[in-house]
């Protein structure tokens, strides 16, 4: 009786850590990046994509000055991002770091070659902006 229940537990959590994980490869790199790791990123280069892949509220409420908004939501990243050079870097972020890897990994099939997370998402943000 009990060896089935594992199973399924099993297999559940497998499936939702599947979901969060972003795979570097040859062709790809990932790094979720703390907030003061990111912040410094921000302000050592201007060399990137700043995505918001939250919802349009959550960007109106507030968002990290210079970013973009393609709401990952309302599946707009593909279309938003399909413009952008895929071989620059994306510092891509959403509210608490479970969209904005499932973002990455869509960016990877697209194509892009270099991305970094704001670990933690906006929410650990608070007091990490650059200066």
């Amino acid at each position: 009786m009990k060896l089935p229940y594992l199973i399924i537990v099993s297999f559940t959590l497998y499936g939702i850590t599947g979901c969060f994980s972003v795979r570097s490869n040859k062709g790809f790199s990932y790094s979720k990046l703390s907030p003061s790791e990111y912040a410094a990123v921000l302000k050592d280069s201007s060399n990137y994509y700043l995505v918001d892949v939250r919802t349009a509220a959550e960007y109106k409420r507030s968002h990290i000055a210079g970013a973009v908004n393609f709401s990952y939501l309302n599946f707009h990243i593909g279309r938003d991002v399909d413009s952008l050079n895929r071989n620059k870097l994306v510092m891509v972020y959403c509210q608490t770091c479970h969209r904005s890897p499932l973002a990455a990994r869509k960016m990877k099939k697209m194509g892009f070659r270099k991305v970094y997370d704001l670990k933690g998402g906006y929410q650990k943000w608070t007091g990490h902006r650059p200066g």
